[in-house]
């Protein structure tokens, strides 16, 4: 870090993230990491958040306040996702207040947009940081009503936004090419969600054998993350039967909650392999680091995704990475010597790309060491110094 950062105020930064300490997402985590790491370096963070029936009033998270506003709950989010509602001069009053320098939007809510507009007369600069993609959200609404038009929309609603801030943050080369109407004068940064490579990482994984009362001898595969339909979990438990009747000492361990899951534990008896997929919920880091190291491939069949922190995680912990080969989807690019692409909703070619990882000793032995190595270059200790990097310039303009 250049002397030029290191000798530079300290700052006051205001992050819109509604949901914050309430539903688990990767931007949400992502957007917790950033903020304590930013604390650590001596910022001031506060975050402009909903109320929910587990945070009913202003409060705080490791040492970084948190506003609270009326709110409803976004269907189908496990009861989890609230979106605020906060006024204009409430949060005019609260940017005074804290002498905020940055406004940092990490989700296009109407807080956003609130936000926006009490910075207008503060000279507040804004960072809009780009998590939210059309694919994650309109899966959930029926054929009928989701399409490419409705996407079309959201993307006009999304770049007015940006258009509105000082700088743009996108989480990957992937998604900054989603976003194309912008004006000419707005600065952006590709800066990834990072993984904390200090923390996630190779480990003997018997505690976790241990904790869970479970066989070491299986060969296990993984999923981490919501049980949404963009996920497309469904293709990993149908590939399942394909895989058994190769290699029958298989289990498929999921991590994660959604409003899907009853739907999979269905599909999962249904298909006559219950006995081997095991739902582990949402589970504390301590744990998802653990499960990380003890299974022996991680697969992603998700469908859309601007990045893919999950995958990242896999990485830093020295695991071969099966990932669907979709249009939508960042996680694609992660895929180079440590693993192998599959047909998006296949799974067929899931089964067949998994056998090849499973049944080889050796290739997944390499796979993992090349997944180490390559996440290393997402460093989140970097990011965030990135991420700093570019509100001072934005503060020089």
């Amino acid at each position: 870090m250049s002397k030029q950062v290191i000798n530079q105020p300290k700052l006051n930064i205001a992050m819109v993230c509604d949901p914050i300490a309430d539903y688990t997402a990767g931007s949400f985590v992502s957007a917790l990491r950033f903020a304590e790491i930013l604390n650590k370096r001596g910022h001031k963070i506060i975050f402009i958040a909903a109320r929910s029936p587990r945070h009913h009033k202003d409060n705080y998270y490791k040492n970084i306040k948190i506003y609270r506003f009326f709110s409803l709950l976004l269907p189908k989010t496990e009861k989890k996702f609230y979106v605020s509602f906060p006024l204009v001069n409430k949060i005019k009053k609260i940017l005074a207040a804290e002498k905020i320098d940055v406004l940092h939007v990490l989700i296009p809510t109407p807080a956003a947009v609130t936000a926006i507009k009490a910075t207008k007369t503060l000279g507040i600069k804004i960072v809009y940081h780009s998590h939210t993609q059309p694919e994650n959200i309109f899966l959930h609404l029926p054929k009928a009503v989701a399409g490419a038009q409705i996407n079309r929309l959201f993307y006009k609603y999304l770049a007015w936004i940006c258009n509105k801030a000082d700088a743009i943050v996108f989480p990957s080369e992937f998604s900054k090419k989603l976003l194309t109407k912008l004006n000419g004068g707005i600065k952006t940064a590709v800066i990834s969600n990072g993984v904390d490579i200090d923390k996630f990482k190779k480990i003997a994984p018997e505690k976790f054998f241990a904790k869970f009362n479970l066989p070491r001898q299986t060969k296990n595969m993984l999923f981490v993350g919501r049980l949404h339909p963009e996920k497309s979990v469904d293709t990993l438990i149908k590939a399942l039967p394909l895989i058994l009747a190769q290699e029958p000492d298989t289990r498929l361990w999921i991590v994660g909650s959604g409003h899907l899951q009853t739907e999979l534990e269905q599909l999962a008896q249904k298909l006559k392999v219950a006995d081997e997929v095991i739902f582990f919920g949402k589970i504390s880091d301590e744990d998802l680091i653990l499960i990380y190291n003890a299974c022996d491939l991680f697969v992603l069949p998700s469908l859309a995704e601007l990045e893919g922190m999950v995958v990242l995680e896999a990485m830093a912990c020295g695991k071969p990475i099966l990932i669907a080969n979709a249009p939508d989807s960042a996680s694609v690019c992660f895929v180079n010597q440590n693993g192998l692409l599959f047909k998006p909703k296949n799974p067929q070619d899931l089964a067949k790309q998994a056998l090849k990882i499973l049944t080889d000793d050796r290739l997944r032995r390499e796979m993992g060491e090349a997944s180490i190595r390559d996440s290393r270059r997402y460093d989140i200790n970097q990011s965030a110094r990135n991420l700093e990097k570019l509100y001072y310039e934005i503060l020089r303009t």
